[in-house]
């Protein structure tokens, strides 16, 4: 005489089918949320960065739109442009907020170890640059130009000192391989 099965329960082949259900399931779970975590974290990357070039963006509009045709001096007393360009970069003297002094500051702006940089000159004739203060990071390169009579150009040797270009370009190269060209009319 047989027994009756008295008591319910699963065999080992239904929680085996069980358990491979629920990994399948724990494993699409995973990939979902690694998948998310990685897209939010690549947008909030290049959300930050798109940011910083557009602060570093803004800076450089106010000061080239306060270029002032003030020549400068070097601490040797050298005479310098109004607005000297160099492959890395470009130095000026701007004006400042009406009231505010200084009324003019003499600042640059150059690539130098991966980063855009900004400058400040503790005088207007005869002091070299203060700290410089990084602007954009995970630069790979940058070449500036400017527009002056004869159209763009990589070189600035206008016949009077105090003359300034009618606008400058900046190109950035960044690490992750983009490019972004940056370019300002310059005041008069």
């Amino acid at each position: 005489m047989k027994k009756a099965r008295t008591e319910a329960g699963f065999t080992l082949v239904e929680m085996l089918v069980a358990l491979l259900l629920f990994a399948i399931l724990s494993a699409i779970a995973t990939a979902l949320t690694v998948g998310s975590t990685r897209g939010f974290a690549a947008a909030d990357g290049a959300l930050g960065r798109i940011a910083s070039i557009e602060t570093a963006r803004a800076v450089l509009a106010a000061d080239l739109g306060q270029a002032l045709p003030r020549p400068s001096r070097t601490g040797d007393g050298k005479l310098l442009r109004a607005f000297t360009l160099t492959p890395y970069g470009f130095a000026m003297v701007r004006g400042g907020l009406p009231g505010a002094l200084p009324n003019a500051e003499k600042i640059a702006w150059g690539f130098a170890d991966g980063r855009l940089l900004r400058q400040i000159f503790p005088a207007i004739d005869g002091a070299p640059p203060g700290l410089a203060t990084v602007m954009l990071n995970d630069v790979r390169g940058a070449s500036f130009r400017v527009a002056g009579d004869s159209g763009w150009q990589t070189v600035w040797a206008p016949g009077r000192p105090e003359q300034l270009p009618r606008a400058v370009e900046i190109t950035l190269w960044m690490t992750d391989g983009t490019a972004t060209r940056l370019a300002f009319e310059v005041a008069a």
